[in-house]
Order: structure tokens, then sequence, then C-alpha cells
């Protein structure tokens, strides 16, 4: 299951930025603890399957992503996002 990371964001109006990543919510856990407070990877879920570079000081929680009946309808057929 994918996860999605809140992001403290303070130039951002609502003061926070959120993204979804491919790594399941334990190994997210496992790459902050790892890191030692440097950054570290992961793989945004875009249409690009992009690695990301994340400053874990700016996470302000992650949790599992749920997506919504469309996009879970999105991620079930074939060549999905």
């Amino acid at each position: 299951m994918p996860t999605r990371i809140v992001f403290a964001a303070p130039g951002i109006k609502s003061g926070v930025l959120t993204q979804v990543f491919l790594e399941e919510p334990e190994n997210v856990s496992e790459a902050v603890v790892a890191s030692g407070g440097s950054p570290f990877t992961l793989t945004a879920n875009t249409s690009r399957r992009e690695t990301v570079w994340i400053n874990p000081s700016l996470i302000a929680y992650w949790t599992a992503y749920t997506p919504s009946r469309k996009r879970a309808d999105e991620y079930a057929s074939p060549g999905g996002p």
C-alpha cells in the first residue's frame, strides 16, 4: 500500500504539502530511522515514478494511502497511474 506523506511547508498558503509515495508506510519508517536525520530517497507516485530526495525534518506525518474509489479503479486497471 502506498504512503501519503504530509510535509510542513511554511511558504505554502495552507502550511502543508502532501505527496503519495510507492513505498509502504513501514518502509518509510525504516528509511527515516536509517537516515539519521539526513536526506533520503523515496519513489513519488507520479506518472514518471520519480525518485525524490526527502528532508526528514520537514515531515509532519505519514499514513497509508487509501485512494478514492475512482483512483482505486485506476490503480486496478492495467497501466494505471
